[in-house]
Protein backbone atom coordinates (compact mmCIF):
# COMPACT_ATOMS: atom_id res chain seq x y z
CA UNK A 1 0.00 0.00 0.00
CA UNK A 2 3.05 2.39 1.01
CA UNK A 3 4.36 2.00 -2.47
CA UNK A 4 0.70 2.88 -4.37
CA UNK A 5 -0.01 6.03 -1.96
CA UNK A 6 3.81 7.53 -2.89
CA UNK A 7 2.80 6.74 -6.90
CA UNK A 8 -0.45 8.25 -6.77
CA UNK A 9 0.92 11.11 -5.06
CA UNK A 10 3.61 11.75 -7.76
CA UNK A 11 1.20 11.21 -10.30
CA UNK A 12 -1.54 13.75 -9.22
CA UNK A 13 1.58 16.13 -8.45
CA UNK A 14 3.20 15.52 -11.80
CA UNK A 15 -0.09 16.24 -13.56
CA UNK A 16 -0.63 19.17 -11.87
CA UNK A 17 -3.60 18.02 -9.55
CA UNK A 18 -1.73 19.70 -6.33
CA UNK A 19 -5.47 19.63 -4.14
CA UNK A 20 -5.15 15.89 -5.35
CA UNK A 21 -1.66 15.29 -3.82
CA UNK A 22 -2.40 17.23 -0.86
CA UNK A 23 -5.28 14.92 -0.18
CA UNK A 24 -2.83 12.01 0.24
CA UNK A 25 -1.45 13.70 3.38
CA UNK A 26 -2.29 13.64 6.94
CA UNK A 27 -3.07 17.01 8.55
CA UNK A 28 -0.50 16.70 10.65
CA UNK A 29 1.89 15.86 8.05
CA UNK A 30 5.79 16.52 9.02
CA UNK A 31 8.30 16.93 6.01
CA UNK A 32 12.15 17.62 6.48
CA UNK A 33 14.37 19.75 5.03
CA UNK A 34 18.55 19.83 4.91
CA UNK A 35 18.87 22.27 7.24
CA UNK A 36 21.69 24.14 4.94
CA UNK A 37 18.88 24.85 2.59
CA UNK A 38 17.36 28.44 2.72
CA UNK A 39 13.71 26.26 3.45
CA UNK A 40 15.37 23.85 5.94
CA UNK A 41 14.08 22.27 8.63
CA UNK A 42 11.30 20.89 9.44
CA UNK A 43 7.91 21.78 8.53
CA UNK A 44 4.41 20.80 9.95
CA UNK A 45 1.00 19.81 8.73
CA UNK A 46 -0.33 21.44 5.18
CA UNK A 47 -0.17 24.84 6.15
CA UNK A 48 3.94 24.23 7.13
CA UNK A 49 4.18 22.31 3.79
CA UNK A 50 2.61 25.62 1.97
CA UNK A 51 5.01 27.70 3.73
CA UNK A 52 8.24 25.25 2.80
CA UNK A 53 7.32 25.97 -1.05
CA UNK A 54 6.63 29.85 -1.14
CA UNK A 55 10.39 29.68 0.89
CA UNK A 56 11.54 27.51 -1.71
CA UNK A 57 9.94 29.43 -4.68
CA UNK A 58 11.29 32.54 -3.48
CA UNK A 59 15.26 30.76 -4.52
CA UNK A 60 14.28 28.50 -7.12
CA UNK A 61 11.79 26.97 -9.93
CA UNK A 62 12.48 23.17 -10.28
CA UNK A 63 11.31 20.58 -12.71
CA UNK A 64 10.87 17.07 -11.25
CA UNK A 65 11.86 14.11 -13.65
CA UNK A 66 9.66 10.85 -13.68
CA UNK A 67 10.06 9.29 -10.17
CA UNK A 68 10.98 6.08 -9.33
CA UNK A 69 9.50 4.46 -6.54
CA UNK A 70 9.65 1.65 -4.17
CA UNK A 71 9.20 0.50 -0.65
CA UNK A 72 7.38 -1.80 1.78
CA UNK A 73 4.95 -1.43 3.83
CA UNK A 74 6.48 0.42 6.27
CA UNK A 75 8.13 3.19 4.20
CA UNK A 76 7.69 4.25 0.70
CA UNK A 77 11.17 5.89 -1.36
CA UNK A 78 10.43 8.51 -4.16
CA UNK A 79 13.93 9.50 -6.33
CA UNK A 80 13.88 12.14 -8.97
CA UNK A 81 16.47 13.85 -10.73
CA UNK A 82 15.30 17.65 -10.55
CA UNK A 83 16.95 20.30 -12.05
CA UNK A 84 16.73 23.78 -9.50
CA UNK A 85 17.00 27.48 -11.23
CA UNK A 86 17.92 29.98 -8.90
CA UNK A 87 15.74 33.12 -9.72
CA UNK A 88 18.09 35.71 -8.73
CA UNK A 89 20.86 34.59 -11.22
CA UNK A 90 19.49 31.78 -13.59
CA UNK A 91 22.09 29.64 -12.66
CA UNK A 92 20.54 26.27 -13.00
CA UNK A 93 21.79 22.64 -10.72
CA UNK A 94 20.45 19.08 -11.29
CA UNK A 95 20.67 16.57 -8.29
CA UNK A 96 18.86 13.54 -7.76
CA UNK A 97 16.64 13.61 -4.78
CA UNK A 98 15.80 11.03 -2.23
CA UNK A 99 12.99 11.30 -0.61
CA UNK A 100 11.92 9.22 2.34
CA UNK A 101 7.87 8.55 2.82
CA UNK A 102 6.34 7.13 6.42
CA UNK A 103 2.67 6.64 6.56
CA UNK A 104 -0.25 7.53 9.18
CA UNK A 105 -3.72 6.28 9.16
CA UNK A 106 -3.49 5.26 5.39
CA UNK A 107 -1.92 8.70 4.46
CA UNK A 108 1.38 10.25 4.04
CA UNK A 109 2.43 11.28 7.44
CA UNK A 110 6.19 12.08 7.04
CA UNK A 111 8.35 13.16 4.12
CA UNK A 112 12.28 13.54 4.74
CA UNK A 113 14.24 14.92 2.09
CA UNK A 114 17.51 14.50 1.24
CA UNK A 115 19.25 16.44 -1.90
CA UNK A 116 22.37 14.63 -3.55
CA UNK A 117 24.59 18.13 -3.44
CA UNK A 118 23.01 20.95 -1.10
CA UNK A 119 26.87 22.75 -1.91
CA UNK A 120 25.89 22.16 -5.69
CA UNK A 121 22.01 23.78 -5.19
CA UNK A 122 23.50 26.71 -2.68
CA UNK A 123 26.06 27.28 -5.68
CA UNK A 124 23.22 28.82 -8.32
CA UNK A 125 22.06 31.18 -5.71
CA UNK A 126 25.16 33.56 -5.85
Amino acid sequence: MSVELVREMARRFQAGDLAGAKAMFHPSLRIEQPGSLPHGGWWEGLDGMAAMGARFAEHWDRTIGPPTITGDGELGVQVTSQTWTARATGRTATVDVVELFSFTDGTIGEIRVFPQDTHLLLSTLS
